[in-house]
């Protein structure tokens, strides 16, 4: 599930065109494992609220060009990316920044 708090996410079809826009209180629930995409931001700041559930092990799989995956995150990597961050005081900084 998305939901856009602040500024615009675009989606990109897997070649790189140009599939739809999430405005600010766009709300999305879509399904796991949906088609590959990309995303990036308007010309603004922009805050997304993601939102996954009933994920058994693969949370994002990244892709080559060529469609072929090259690094897989799963759940366990995230906790620990964010064990990581706390250790290393990388989470502080950032959670100090001023919204």
């Amino acid at each position: 599930m998305t939901l856009v708090m602040q500024g615009e996410l675009r989606f990109y079809r897997e070649d790189g065109s140009y599939k739809e826009p999430r405005s600010t209180s766009g709300y999305v629930s879509g399904m796991a494992n949906g088609e590959p995409h990309l995303e990036g931001v308007g010309d603004e700041d922009t805050i997304v609220f993601f939102s996954n559930r009933n994920i058994e092990d693969a949370l994002y799989e990244f892709l080559d060009d060529a469609g072929n995956p090259v690094q897989i995150r799963s759940i366990a990597d995230i906790k620990a990316q964010l064990e990581d961050q706390i250790a290393t005081g990388t989470y502080e900084k950032v959670t100090a920044k001023a919204a």
